[in-house]
């Protein structure tokens, strides 16, 4: 099992220029990147979640990128729990953080003044696994 123990507002970028679009005319296609790091001992897991939404180099009248970090702190609930695979800890990681991630955007595109949209919710054991050296 793993606790979100704390998290981190990294970067926040909102560029909006949906005002001079027609409705209808934007897709929402986001990029979501997950990355986890090395525990240290004693020390919780660190997850880093990056999600972008349109491009600042292809004219999309809407640009958003938010990059959070998280604090994990795995728990056994026996000695036989421990979580030592790391493709379990994403699994169980990724939704904790994402639903913050999700809040956040939809809070954020509110008090800018658009109409929020909620990123869907994403099944882990969806996900693809990528080791990065």
């Amino acid at each position: 099992m793993v606790i979100l123990q704390k998290y981190f507002l990294e970067e926040f970028t909102l560029h909006n220029e949906m005002a001079e679009h027609k409705p209808g005319t934007f897709q929402v296609k986001p990029q979501i990147n997950f990355n986890v790091f090395p525990r240290k001992e004693k020390q919780p897991m660190v997850g880093d979640m990056t999600i972008e939404v349109g491009s600042m180099d292809d004219g999309s009248p809407l640009y958003l990128k938010v990059r959070m970090r998280g604090n994990f702190l795995p728990i056994a609930q026996s000695p036989s729990d421990a979580l030592t695979d790391i493709k379990e800890f994403h699994k169980q990681a990724f939704p904790l953080l994402f639903n913050v991630v999700r809040t956040f955007i939809a809070g954020a595109m509110l008090m800018g003044g658009l109409t929020p949209f909620n990123l869907p919710p994403i099944d882990p054991s969806k996900l693809n696994f990528e080791k990065k050296e």
